[in-house]
């Protein structure tokens, strides 16, 4: 029994620091690739209620990218 507790505690401690790695991984490394793939995603997701408020500030970030990035593909345009 007091192999199995052990072994129990072992689990814990080594799961418990991973999952704040990968989300400050995840976090940190594509910020810009988020709202990219979130669209899609959020389109399924738009039934349930909790996500459609998420799925809401997600198109309002990619519309307010698009719009930034047709404002600098014309500049370059102009400039060219």
């Amino acid at each position: 029994d007091a192999v199995k507790v052990e072994e129990d505690k072992d689990d814990e401690v080594s799961v418990a620091p991973t999952p704040p790695s990968s989300i400050t991984a995840t976090t940190s490394s594509p910020p810009k690739q988020e709202p990219i793939h979130s669209p899609p995603q959020a389109q399924p997701a738009q039934p349930s209620s909790p996500p459609q408020q998420q799925a809401t500030q997600t198109i309002d970030t990619s519309e307010s990218s698009m719009t930034l990035l047709n404002t600098l593909m014309e500049t370059c345009t102009t400039l060219t």
